[in-house]
């Protein structure tokens, strides 16, 4: 299975394919900084998210779902402040799970990505 990254900063993007086993996984990760948004995509879900900055403090805040009846459930992952945090599991199809995390600095790394069940 071929898994997708999606790297932006302040409004440039590229693309980076990756082969590979990922043990059933398909996602896009995204780095971003304050007053970026994002809207991404994978088979079987979708999500958005604003990154915003405030005090040397950083929020990430969004929603995430599934949107495909294929017995995967989409979760968001993110690094904010050096830990790792996950979203509630969005599952079945049409399920939406809000987020939001809260830390110190000025950009956040996130992922979309769907697993099996």
């Amino acid at each position: 299975m071929t898994r997708i990254k999606k790297l932006s900063a302040v409004g440039a993007g590229a693309v980076v394919l990756a082969g590979g086993a990922v043990l059933g996984l398909s996602g896009t990760a995204a780095a971003g900084t304050c007053g970026e948004n994002f809207d991404p995509r994978v088979s079987g879900a979708k999500a958005y998210w604003e990154i915003n900055c405030r005090g040397g403090m950083v929020t990430i805040e969004g929603w995430v779902e599934d949107t495909k009846s294929d017995g995967k459930c989409a979760k968001v992952k993110a690094v904010v402040d050096g830990e790792t945090v996950r979203s509630k599991a969005a599952c079945p199809k049409g399920d939406r799970e809000e987020f939001k995390w809260t830390g110190r600095g000025s950009s956040i790394t996130a992922e979309l990505y769907t697993y099996k069940v």
